[in-house]
C-alpha cells in the first residue's frame, strides 16, 4: 500500500484527480468497513431471530396434548402414526422445511419434510426429548428455511450499495468544489511564476486567505521582491564589471604592445648573444689550439733544460760552486713550476677536446698516497701529516689520473695551510665507492666562493699565492670521467675540507677485476 502511494502521487496527475481519486478511495474503504460491519451484525440478529422461531415451534411440540398423552400414557414415542400426524403438521408451520424425531436407539420415529424447498439450504436445530423423570427419549431436528434471511441481506447489501454511491457521488461534488477553491491560489502561483522564469520580476500574486495558502503566496511576493532588487543589483555589477574587464582589456593590449617590442628586443638580443656565443667559442677553441700548440712546443726544450739542470746539480759533470748551485736551484724549481704548469695546460686541452683517456686499474692506495705526499710537501713548512687509509683498500682508477688528483688537492692544502698546522688525508670503503677526506686547517675559503672554486683559472686570493688555477678544475674534470664526485666545505680560518668519491675495486672468483 505504502509503494502504491508513493507510485500514484509521482505520476504526472492533476491535484484535482488526486484528491478526486484519493477522496473515492477513502469512501470506498469506510464503506466496505461500515457495510461488513452492519451486515455481520445484521445476521446474527436474523440468525438469532430464527433460532428463536425454530425453538418456539420445538415447544409448541413438546407442548402438544397428544404428545403429553403419550407420555402420561407411558407409549412415549412408540406410537408412531400420532407423531407422524404431528410432524406433518409441524412441517406445514411457516420457514418449516423437515421435522423429524428419532428415538435414543437413532431410529426415525416420525419424519415430515416440504418437498417445496430445498433441504439442502436449511438451518438446522436440534433439541433433545426426555421423559418427566429426566430420562432420555430421544431427539427432535427441525430445519428453518434461510430463504427470509437472504432475502433480507440482499436488501441490506442493495441499501448499503446504494448509500456508498451517494455518498461517493456528493464527496466527488464536495471535492471537486473543495479543490477548486483550494488549488486557484496555487494555479495563480503556478503561473506567476512561469511569468517570472519568462524575466517578469513584476508579477505579484493576490493574497486571498490567511492560512498556508496565503502565507505561501505572500513569501512568493517577497521573493519577487527580492529577486528584482537582486537582478538590478547583479545589472549594476555586471555593468561595473564590464567596465572594468574594458579597462583591463586596454591594459592588456597595451602590456601585449610593449611585450611584443620586448619579445622583438628579446629576438635581437638572443641572435646577438648566439652570435657573441659563438665568437667565445670561437675564441676559446683558438686559446685552447694555442695552449695544447705552446704547451707542447715548450715542454721539449723545457725538458732539455731540466734534464741538464738536473745533471749538472748531480755533480757527475764536475764539482759545481756553492754560487752556482744556488742559482742553479732556483732555475730547477722555476723549470718545474713551468713544466707542471704546462701539463696542466695539456690535460686540459685533452679534456676539452674529450681525448682524455682512463686506463682503470686496481691501486693500492696506501702505498700510492705516501709516495703523493712526499712529492709535494714543503721541507720549508713544519706541517702535521696524518694518514688514514686501511692499508688493504683497493681502488680502481687509472694511475697517472689519480696522482694528477692527489697532486692537485694536496699542493693546494699544503699551501693554504700555515706553519705548524695540519693535513689531513683518510680515505674508507663506503657501499661501491672509495670515500676520500683531505683536510686542512688553513685560511679556509669565504662562502660566496665556493661555488667558483672549480671553475677553469679561478683564484681565490686573485694570485696571492701563486698557480695558474686549473688544479681544482682538471681533479673535478678527471674525478668526473672516473664515475665519482667532488665537493667542498670550507669556513674562513678554520680550514677547508675537499670531499671525493672513485670507485672501490672487487674481484670476481675467476680472478677478474671488476668495478663495484
Amino acid at each position: 500500500m505504502k509503494s502504491f502511494l508513493k507510485s500514484f502521487f509521482r505520476f504526472r496527475i492533476s491535484l484535482t484527480i488526486k484528491f478526486l481519486m484519493a477522496m473515492i478511495f477513502l469512501v470506498v474503504i469506510t464503506s466496505g468497513a461500515f457495510g461488513w460491519f452492519f451486515l455481520g451484525r445484521e445476521a446474527s440478529q436474523l440468525h438469532s431471530q430464527l433460532d428463536a422461531y425454530g425453538k418456539s415451534i420445538i415447544n409448541n411440540f413438546l407442548s402438544n396434548r397428544s404428545i403429553n398423552l403419550l407420555f402420561e400414557q407411558g407409549t412415549g414415542l412408540t406410537n408412531r402414526p400420532v407423531l407422524q400426524g404431528i410432524a406433518e403438521r409441524m412441517a406445514m408451520e411457516k420457514d418449516v422445511i423437515f421435522f423429524t424425531v428419532i428415538n435414543s436407539h437413532g431410529e426415525w420415529v416420525a419424519h415430515a419434510i416440504r418437498k417445496s424447498i430445498d433441504p439442502r439450504n436449511a438451518y438446522l436445530i436440534t433439541h433433545p426429548i426426555q421423559s418427566k423423570d429426566g430420562q432420555s427419549l430421544g431427539t427432535l431436528h427441525l430445519g428453518l428455511s434461510f430463504s427470509q434471511v437472504e432475502e433480507r441481506m440482499f436488501d441490506l447489501k442493495r441499501d448499503i450499495l446504494f448509500v456508498a454511491m451517494g455518498v461517493i457521488g456528493i464527496g466527488f461534488l464536495l471535492t471537486l468544489i473543495f479543490t477548486r477553491i483550494l488549488l486557484k491560489p496555487i494555479e495563480e502561483l503556478a503561473l506567476a511564476t512561469e511569468k517570472i522564469a519568462g524575466g517578469n520580476l513584476s508579477q505579484t500574486v493576490q493574497i486571498r486567505s490567511r492560512d498556508e495558502i496565503g502565507d505561501l503566496a505572500r513569501a512568493f511576493n517577497q521573493m519577487t521582491l527580492q529577486l528584482k532588487d537582486s537582478r538590478n543589483g547583479l545589472e549594476e555589477k555586471v555593468e561595473e564589471r564590464t567596465h572594468r574587464l574594458e579597462e583591463n582589456i586596454a591594459e592588456i593590449n597595451n602590456a601585449r604592445t610593449v611585450t611584443l617590442k620586448m619579445l622583438e628586443s628579446l629576438q635581437s638580443a638572443k641572435i646577438e648573444l648566439e652570435r657573441v656565443n659563438l665568437e667565445l667559442k670561437e675564441a676559446d677553441e683558438t686559446r685552447m689550439k694555442f695552449i695544447g700548440m705552446a704547451s707542447h712546443e715548450l715542454k721539449t726544450p723545457l725538458t732539455a733544460v731540466k734534464a741538464n739542470i738536473d745533471f749538472i746539480l748531480s755533480g757527475k759533470g764536475g764539482n759545481v760552486p756553492d754560487d752556482l748551485r744556488s742559482h742553479l736551484l732556483t732555475i730547477q724549481r722555476n723549470t718545474n713550476r713551468i713544466q707542471a704548469t704546462m701539463d696542466h695546460m695539456l690535460d686540459l686541452t685533452r679534456i676539452k677536446s674529450g681525448r682524455l683517456l682512463i686506463d682503470q686499474e686496481p691501486i693500492l692506495l696506501s702505498e700510492v698516497v705516501e709516495g703523493y705526499i712526499h712529492e709535494v710537501k714543503p721541507v720549508d713548512k713544519n706541517l702535521t701529516i696524518r694518514v688514514d687509509i686501511p692499508e688493504d683498500l683497493l681502488v680502481y682508477a687509472d694511475r697517472n689520473r689519480l696522482h694528477d688528483i692527489f697532486i692537485n688537492l694536496l699542493s693546494n692544502a699544503f699551501k693554504f695551510t700555515p706553519e705548524g698546522e695540519k693535513v689531513s688525508i683518510i680515505a674508507s670503503h663506503k657501499g661501491d665507492d672509495i670515500f676520500h677526506e683531505i683536510r686542512d686547517t688553513g685560511i679556509g675559503i669565504p662562502e660566496d666562493k665556493l661555488q667558483k672554486i672549480f671553475e677553469e683559472f679561478y683564484q681565490v686570493e686573485g694570485g696571492k699565492y701563486g698557480g695558474t688555477g686549473l688544479g681544482l678544475s682538471i681533479a673535478k674534470r678527471v674525478i668526473e670521467e672516473h664515475g665519482g664526485r667532488i665537493w667542498v666545505e670550507s669556513q674562513p680560518g678554520k680550514g677547508s675540507v675537499f670531499y671525493f668519491t672513485l670507485p672501490a675495486f672487487k674481484e670476481k672468483e675467476d680472478g677478474r677485476s671488476v668495478r663495484l
